[in-house]
């Protein structure tokens, strides 16, 4: 069960500078590629901190995968143990940033 029902997805940060997208819950695949496509117009890196995820869908996984594979700013994943189980199962578990489990 999620401890935050429908999922959060929060933005902060400017173009110009490092652009943090934080999701908790179950974030929906729409909302997560919305938020992909904010952070990601003119900003030098974003970082998406899935650390307080608790369900990740294969549509999330599949709006996230085009920022990681493009051409853009540099994209950092830090994950949940829910969503780095997730990525293993499609063989993507070296997509997570090593070692970071949150950010502050």
């Amino acid at each position: 069960m999620s401890t935050v029902p429908d999922g959060t997805i929060e933005v902060s940060g400017s173009a110009g500078e490092t652009v943090i997208v934080r999701a908790q819950g179950a974030p929906p695949a729409d909302g997560l590629a919305a938020a992909l496509a904010t952070a990601t117009a003119g900003a030098p890196t974003v970082l998406v901190d899935l650390s307080g995820v608790d369900h990740f869908t294969t549509e999330a996984v599949a709006a996230l995968i085009p920022y990681l594979q493009g051409a853009g700013p540099r994209v950092i994943v830090t994950a949940s143990a829910a969503v780095e189980g997730k990525l293993a199962r499609l063989g993507l578990a070296g997509i997570v940033a090593p070692a970071a489990k949150s950010v502050t």
